[in-house]
């Protein structure tokens, strides 16, 4: 199983349509409104804020139209959104969309559905799979606010009940009649499954995901581009509100420089700590963390209005398999706006403040999450060797250019149309 599963027939409609519906005069109209109300934020009183508003609510405003453009519950399709980095494929630029602190090594995959509606969601696993997951919320009102979780499924609860394909069938439905070894019972109301491939590797090949209606409604017609319009025009006023909000309650808005956590996550999936970094030009972030063993880590850091850079040529973010450890199987990571020739930087961009994320995700049984977070510090930049442990990777110039060219090499595979890119050693 080469061939990449994320392009398909459904993400080139779904993306063709959601770039018609932000360049509608309607619809930048209503973007508009909401940038006014963006510009009373206290972020955007700052530097970076201001001069980073505006990509924050174009990745906004993009993830709604996506969800709007995959939002017939009637005829659902599998939907990859909310990645926040350019991609040029399906003979159009496809900018990125985003809500908050979007991590690079997933793949987050979107599924309308009916809470009275009867599905079958089809999973076929590569032989190396990327940390899988697959959840059920109940979906909030204009999709403002995070969903109640309704139900869950991991890679490792489903590949034990996969055939020899690694193939496996979820099914959904409101009782147990039909339901399958892996089943979400519903509520009424508005859903969202989410499948989401979080790579500890940038070769691994994501889950191939298909989903089909097994009670279509009577008389159903498709929803037209006009009628989808009007639903993001509505819900964008609320969508925008909460994302621009997000950050103001994140993890308690915890004092910068520290990390928050780890909290577990919401259907059992996994862990993540995260805080707010505030470094001034001669100041770097120090931290050492335990893997613990998980199947997947990865460090991100986000700019103040929590939307991640570009991580194509920046090594903004770092998982399991671009992370040198430390001789005790403890992982040391430093934040800095300047290089300091660290195996494991996390690159700044410069921002004078942003947010920072650590996720571990197919933790074994009976590891201690009060154990996963070792050491935070901050420290003078010039002063980095006598913090660090002697046996700290470093790099070097030339070590530090294959790493980034190899980084983006990777990353460009998952726009390639007939396969997916292995790691070069």
């Amino acid at each position: 199983m080469s061939a990449n599963p994320l392009h398909t027939a459904d993400q080139r409609a779904a993306e063709t349509l959601a770039l018609r519906l932000i360049e509608r005069a309607d619809v930048r109209a209503a973007r508009e409104r909401a940038r006014r109300v963006l510009l009373a934020d206290a972020v955007a009183a700052t530097l970076d804020g201001r001069i980073l508003l505006d990509r924050a609510l174009d990745q906004w405003v993009l993830a709604l139209a996506m969800r709007e453009a995959n939002g017939d519950v009637a005829d659902p399709r599998v939907v990859w959104n909310v990645s926040n980095a350019p991609r040029p494929w399906f003979d159009h630029v496809y900018p990125g969309a985003a809500v908050a602190i979007d991590n690079p090594d997933n793949f987050n995959r979107e599924i309308p559905i009916a809470g009275e509606g009867r599905y079958e969601i089809a999973i076929r696993f590569s032989e190396d799979p990327p940390q899988f997951s697959i959840v059920i919320e109940m979906e909030p009102d204009h999709h403002a606010g995070l969903g109640r979780n309704i139900g869950a499924f991991t890679l490792q609860d489903l590949l034990a009940g996969a055939d020899a394909d690694r193939r496996v069938i979820v099914t959904v439905g409101p009782d147990d009649n039909g339901a399958g070894p892996f089943h979400f019972r519903t509520e009424p109301g508005r859903i969202q499954i989410y499948t989401r491939d979080s790579q500890a590797d940038w070769s691994q090949v994501p889950a191939e995901v298909s989903v089909r209606r097994l009670d279509p409604p009577t008389g159903w017609q498709p929803r037209s581009e006009d009628e989808i319009a009007t639903t993001v025009i509505a819900d964008m006023p609320a969508w925008v509100q909460f994302w621009a909000g997000f950050k103001d309650d994140f993890l308690g808005y915890p004092e910068p420089n520290r990390l928050v956590g780890p909290n577990g996550r919401d259907g059992g999936w996994g862990y993540l700590a995260g805080g707010r970094f505030r470094l001034a030009g001669n100041e770097a972030l120090v931290l050492t963390l335990d893997p613990a063993g998980s199947y997947y880590t990865g460090f991100q850091v986000s700019d103040p209005w929590t939307i991640s850079p570009d991580p194509m040529h920046r090594t903004v973010s770092l998982n399991k398999a671009q992370t040198a450890l430390n001789p005790d199987g403890t992982a040391t990571f430093v934040l800095s706006p300047v290089d300091p020739g660290i195996a494991n930087w996390i690159d700044t961009v410069s921002l004078a403040e942003g947010w920072m994320m650590v996720r571990w995700q197919g933790v074994p049984a009976g590891a201690d999450p009060a154990t996963f977070i070792r050491d935070v510090r901050l420290v003078a930049a010039d002063a980095l060797d006598q913090v660090l442990a002697a046996g700290a990777p470093r790099i070097e110039i030339a070590g530090r250019r294959r790493q980034i060219a190899e980084r983006a090499r990777l990353h460009a595979a998952r726009t390639c149309d007939a396969a997916w890119a292995r790691r070069e050693d």
